[in-house]
């Protein structure tokens, strides 16, 4: 005879749905935080939903003054053992928070802390509302340490140990969002403390607080951190390299000043540094502005390649090709490109691991003087304004 049991719950079944009901379709949506026990705890830490491009904004705290702090809006995830996930957020504007007085003798680390209060699970609920942003004060010491620490979900559950006894008390379930070490002249030192959380099947952008070793529970779990990562289970992976996609750029140096050469003498000039991987090809891309002084205008460029971060004029030469240029102090705008696999890389005796690859250059025989101009504006009209660069592009395995 069959054996029936019952569920717990659909959304929605119900009439009326209670908070914890709700925090249990939280639950199967973000990121687990258990290996082997399904929806019994989530991975808290920040949701990213905003950014200038390179930094995320979401509970970013900054300096404002003194011993006060800025901490943007965001939204985040706090995990309650046994409870489900709290979906916390602040909105819509920034606000600010302030230390205690600096201390006397000795510097002292105060957290920045998301906390999140549970009247029904016996929480004290603080004046400034269930969902709060607070200072966490440590103690001074030569050494400071963190007045309370996160479990292995990223969660803060333990206030006991904050030295403050109305900070200690109170109960609620946070999230650490950065480290102000105060100093005895009341100078902060900010240390961004955040981590990250995300949809289930969604790509995680890592946050300062994040470690690239922190496994996770869910195989299949994609982040971000300069190229995507997955997790097989037992490692993070990195998703470009084994699937074969192209990183793009890899390595950029842009130039300020003018490089004047005017020798028959071969020169190493602009270059960049990068990680070689002998399994993959790459470009190399130098732009700028040439001006000749002569009216035989012919120049021999190319790239050269050497282990470490020096490239001399006797390191193995990649490619070199004579290139026309205007005479008599006229400015030409150049883009030159190289593209070449890693084994044809590897085959000069360059090994993996860091190296530098730099354009290499000389006036030939019988031609005057030549020189790199940053913006090609020396008494030209219309000025050239880009600057010189030498970038690197990973452009995936070698086929």
């Amino acid at each position: 005879m069959t054996s029936n049991a019952s569920g717990t719950g659909a959304w929605t079944l119900q009439q009326r749905n209670n908070a914890r009901q709700g925090r249990a379709l939280a639950q199967s949506l973000f990121l687990g935080a258990s290996q082997n026990a399904p929806l019994s705890a989530n991975r808290s830490g920040v949701l990213s939903t905003a950014s200038d491009g390179t930094q995320a904004y979401d509970f970013r705290v900054t300096v404002a003054s003194g011993l006060t702090m800025t901490v943007q809006p965001g939204s985040a995830i706090v995990n309650r053992a046994g409870q489900g996930p709290y979906p916390a957020w602040r909105v819509p504007a920034a606000v600010n928070v302030t230390c205690d007085p600096a201390p006397a003798t000795n510097p002292r680390n105060d957290l920045v802390v998301l906390r999140v209060y549970d009247a029904a699970l016996g929480d004290v609920v603080p004046a400034e509302g269930p969902v709060a942003i607070q200072v966490i004060t440590g103690s001074p010491g030569p050494t400071p340490v963190d007045p309370v620490t996160a479990d292995a979900t990223g969660t803060v559950t333990n206030w006991a140990t904050a030295p403050v006894g109305s900070q200690a008390a109170g109960g609620g379930v946070g999230i650490i969002l950065a480290r102000a070490q105060v100093s005895t002249g009341g100078v902060i030192t900010l240390t961004d403390l955040r981590r990250s959380t995300g949809l289930i099947g969604g790509v995680r952008v890592l946050l300062p607080g994040d470690s690239l070793t922190d496994p996770s529970y869910m195989p299949g779990d994609i982040a971000w951190f300069n190229g995507h990562r997955y997790w097989d289970g037992t490692a993070w992976q990195e998703l470009s390299s084994s699937l074969g996609y192209a990183k793009g750029l890899i390595a950029k140096t842009v130039y300020n000043s003018e490089g004047v050469f005017d020798t028959q003498t071969e020169t190493v000039g602009d270059g960049a540094s990068f990680t070689f991987d002998p399994a993959r090809s790459y470009q190399f891309d130098w732009q700028g502005t040439i001006s000749a002084t002569a009216d035989r205008p012919y120049m021999s460029i190319g790239w050269r390649i050497a282990n470490g971060g020096t490239v001399t004029n006797t390191s193995p030469l990649m490619y070199s090709t004579l290139l026309p240029i205007q005479g008599n102090g006229k400015f030409d705008k150049a883009h030159l490109t190289c593209p070449i696999s890693g084994a044809a890389i590897a085959a000069l005796g360059i090994s993996a691991g860091t190296v530098r690859a730099a354009i290499t250059h000389y006036i030939t025989a019988g031609n005057g003087g030549s020189g790199w101009q940053v913006r090609g504006d020396n008494g030209v009209s219309p000025a050239l304004p880009n600057k010189r660069h030498f970038a690197v592009f990973d452009t995936g395995l070698s086929r």
